[in-house]
């Protein structure tokens, strides 16, 4: 089985985080990786939360499931 090379620009974008970041423990590294992918992952959710329930965040219209978001409400 051969090794397959790294993608240069995942290689660039290690080495931009290691740069800025300068981790010097794993929980350096841990917390660098929580700022990087942290807002990534919540988006993703929210989409998905979005496609799930069939309508947008604060969405004031009538829906067509009983289907909702917790939070408050007035």
């Amino acid at each position: 089985m051969t090794k397959s090379k790294r993608d240069q620009k995942s290689a660039e974008l290690a080495k931009q985080i290691l740069e800025n970041y300068q981790p010097e423990t794993v929980e350096d590294m841990q917390n660098a990786l929580k700022d990087i992918f942290g807002p990534m992952f919540e988006t993703m959710l929210k989409g998905e939360m979005n496609h799930h329930l069939g309508y947008e965040t604060n969405d004031k219209d009538e829906k067509e499931t009983e289907n909702r978001r917790n939070g408050y409400s007035k």
